[in-house]
């Protein structure tokens, strides 16, 4: 592990628990799900919750659901900056993980827009302190309406080379493509952050956490595919595939070979996310992936005595939070019961 004093490493353990102790609670959550009103929703994260701090500025005005989403998502990726940062400050480097996956967020988000009249607006999620860090131009990558202009909003960076199987025709762009282009990249650039900092057992819980994320991604596309396009034969181009994970090759060749999702998921369960994998069919593949990753981060930020594996815990635990508050925003904007709502929230 770094040289870093055990008072730094200690803040930074601290810090993360400190900051999951204000997590919302099966009970917050069923009670937003019985909101009325996008504002019976917003009152009550004010009056009892750490969102207080990202409602404030709705008061007062009309509310609307993209709006409220965008304040809880801005509040939330700003706690992560905020931790980041921290960890820099103590004289830590895996800080860099955090505002390399903006990079990466920013510019599938722009990506998606390409060859349409829209424009991402995921800059405008985003907190002060990842710009300081980035070497992305987000005005000419949310206004690239071609792949040639976002290909050159890409210059100076380490990302354009990302594109350059696109461009010279070796392959036809798609955003599966690009996604497993710039996540082997940032993935390569984690291993060698995380190798030059860490060792031994360090080491390798820092890794094994963060491949879990990726091998739960690539579980639900593999999951997709096989789901919703039963015949198309699959191969490590056209489902997410980042090169960083627990599986070796062969193991993820005979995931997408193998016959029908019971198969898959009897082979995934098998694996070491087993113990954290639910095997009931009845709830959809993200509910089933995010869950896995909750009991999982949950686990480590209990009981790692590693900084960095707590902070991204923590990371990994306030995601869900994030993606639990949408979908209740969601649920209750479009007037759905409350126990079609808590359908879709993850807890533990």
């Amino acid at each position: 592990m770094l040289k870093i004093s055990s008072l730094a490493s200690n803040a930074l353990l601290t810090k993360s628990r400190a900051m999951n102790a204000a997590a919302l609670t099966a009970d917050d959550y069923a009670f937003l799900a019985s909101c009325h009103s996008l504002h019976d929703v917003v009152n009550y994260l004010k009056a009892n919750t750490v969102y207080e701090k990202a409602v404030d500025v709705l008061l007062g005005s009309k509310l609307y659901r993209s709006r409220v989403e965008a304040e809880i998502k801005r509040f939330n990726n700003r706690r992560v900056a905020d931790l980041a940062s921290f960890e820099s400050a103590i004289g830590q480097k895996l800080h860099e993980i955090v505002f390399l996956e903006y990079d990466v967020r920013l510019i599938l988000s722009c990506a998606d827009h390409l060859d349409t009249n829209e424009v991402s607006d995921f800059s405008l999620f985003t907190p002060e302190s990842y710009f300081k860090h980035s070497a992305l131009k987000p005005e000419l990558l949310e206004m690239a309406m071609s792949l040639e202009e976002f290909y050159s909003a890409l210059d100076g960076t380490p990302y354009q080379k990302a594109l350059d199987i696109f461009r010279v025709g070796k392959t036809d762009f798609t955003i599966t493509g690009l996604e497993n282009a710039l996540y082997q990249y940032i993935y390569s650039q984690i291993t060698r952050l995380v190798k030059k900092n860490y060792s031994g057992s360090d080491e390798k819980e820092i890794l094994d956490l963060l491949k879990a994320k990726s091998d739960f991604k690539m579980l639900e596309s593999i999951y997709r595919m096989k789901k919703y396009f039963p015949n198309e034969a699959l191969n490590f181009n056209n489902v997410f595939y980042s090169g960083f994970s627990a599986f070796s090759q062969k193991e993820i060749t005979a995931m997408l070979e193998c016959d029908g999702l019971e198969k898959l998921l009897e082979m995934f369960s098998a694996s070491v996310y087993g113990k954290y994998f639910l095997s009931d069919g009845s709830k959809p593949i993200e509910y089933r992936t995010r869950l896995a990753l909750l009991k999982l981060y949950s686990k480590r930020l209990r009981f790692s005595t590693v900084p960095e594996v707590t902070m991204f815990s923590f990371i990994g635990i306030l995601e869900n939070e994030t993606t639990n508050l949408i979908n209740i925003i969601e649920g209750v904007r479009y007037e759905l019961p409350a126990e079609s709502i808590l359908d879709f929230i993850v807890t533990l």
